[in-house]
């Protein structure tokens, strides 16, 4: 197994830069699969977030089943997100 060190020393750059860089690549790419999956969403129900979704099941225009679980699932990944972008902002910051 390769260490950090040594992968750093063959790319010729610090260690804690290859962290920094690992991280934001990491973060980048979680924060894409987790905006596919609110797109998927948004294009199964016509709404743009998940506020307007529970809005709309409130309101009889979509039926509840199975909108309402995967409204919560939505809910869960517009937080996952939040905090995916606040991490990111900070690795950035360093």
């Amino acid at each position: 197994m390769c260490s950090k060190s040594k992968i750093a020393q063959a790319l010729q750059i610090p260690p804690d830069e290859l962290i920094r860089r690992s991280l934001k690549s990491f973060l980048e790419r979680e924060i894409r699969a987790v905006q596919m999956d609110i797109a998927d969403f948004q294009d199964r129900y016509g709404v743009p977030n998940s506020t307007e979704l529970r809005f709309r099941i409130e309101q009889g225009e979509i039926y509840s089943h199975p909108a309402w679980e995967e409204a919560i699932e939505w809910e869960r990944l517009e937080d996952h997100l939040g905090r995916l972008q606040r991490l990111l902002a900070e690795v950035g910051d360093v």
